[in-house]
This record gives C-alpha cells, sequence and structure tokens, in this order.
C-alpha cells in the first residue's frame, strides 16, 4: 500500500509503502467460460480478423469461508466473480513501475454494492 499522494508511476524503491501485506499461502482463481462469438463477425483491425469471445467469470471454490472482522484481498476477477461476498477487497489506485508493471496500489475497492458502498 502506497499512500494517497503516491504518483501513479513510480521507480520502484523511490516512494516507501506504507504497509506490506503478505500474499495467501494458496492462490485464489476465478475459472473461466468462454464461448466465442460467431466466426462470421471478428473484429477487424488493421486488415485482421481477431476473434472475439463471451467470458463469463465463476465464483472461486477456493475462497476460505467468511470470518466476522477479517478481510481478504483478491484479484479484481476473484472478487468480481463472487459479489455475493461481502469480505473482499481488491487493489484499487494501482501504482506502476516506471516501466508499467503494477506494483502496488494507493486504496481497497469494494468489488459490489451501488456507487456509495451500499447495497
Amino acid at each position: 500500500m502506497y499512500p494517497p499522494d503516491c504518483p501513479d508511476r513510480i521507480e520502484p524503491g523511490s516512494v516507501e509503502p506504507i504497509a506490506v501485506i503478505p500474499p495467501a499461502p494458496a492462490e485464489m482463481r476465478a475459472p473461466l467460460d468462454k464461448t466465442r462469438v460467431r466466426a462470421s463477425r471478428p473484429v477487424t483491425y488493421g486488415g485482421v480478423d481477431i476473434p472475439v469471445n463471451v467470458v463469463r467469470h465463476h465464483g472461486s471454490s477456493n475462497l476460505p469461508p467468511p470470518e466476522p472482522g477479517v478481510w481478504f484481498v483478491v484479484a479484481l476477477v476473484v472478487g468480481l466473480a463472487n459479489r455475493d461476498r461481502r469480505d473482499l477487497l481488491v487493489p484499487d489506485e494501482a501504482v506502476r513501475s516506471l516501466g508499467g508493471s503494477m506494483i502496488g496500489c494507493r486504496s481497497f475497492g469494494l468489488p459490489q454494492g451501488d456507487a456509495d458502498g451500499r447495497d
């Protein structure tokens, strides 16, 4: 976690994180179903036909059960696939290296509810 005034892009090590959250021992994934949109209607860009898939995310089967007072930080795709969970946070306001790789964030997001976070 970087401070709220941290720039969007930094040289790694140039800004001290305000917190470092260790990863969970098991990676949490959201399985995907992909369905090819009609092959007769690909996206064409620069003279090249690019296939289009409909992608549906399914809830993760390896999430730990909710615990009172405990938040789980997960990838955005996992959070969006598990909108029924009220204990999942996703990285928000990304901080990237000068090369564009995500190295942290300045806040967390709740991947459900309306604009003010309430259902």
